[in-house]
């Protein structure tokens, strides 16, 4: 598995919109190293987020088991917006779409 902060490891910057991935990428590493326990693919998971994500990690009672499906539901449970897989666009991209069109002059 890649060291924290080695360009190889997964980053969750804290965007709700980006924890599934985060989590996929996680799984996909412990996979290639055959790491197949769920308890050392949560271990895993809090390894590669900034402190204060891991610390508050460590408090849900799914990081002392040995189910990683649940523990994703309770992490996602922190990051409102995390569980709607079929969101495509954050406000973010709603603020430069606005902002792009009010550039365009208006002809008529």
């Amino acid at each position: 598995m890649p060291l924290r902060g080695s360009s190889k490891a997964p980053k969750f910057n804290g965007d709700a919109i980006d924890l599934a991935q985060f989590f996929e990428d996680v799984e996909m590493l412990c996979k290639d190293a055959e790491i197949d326990t769920p308890a050392n693919k949560i271990k895993w998971a809090c390894c590669y987020t900034s402190c204060n994500k891991a610390e508050l990690w460590a408090t849900l009672p799914t990081r002392q088991g040995n189910d990683w499906d649940a523990f994703i539901k309770e992490v996602k449970a922190f990051y409102p917006g995390a569980e709607d897989d079929n969101r495509k666009y954050t406000c973010t991209n709603l603020n430069g779409l606005v902002a792009a069109q009010a550039a365009v002059p208006m002809t008529s």
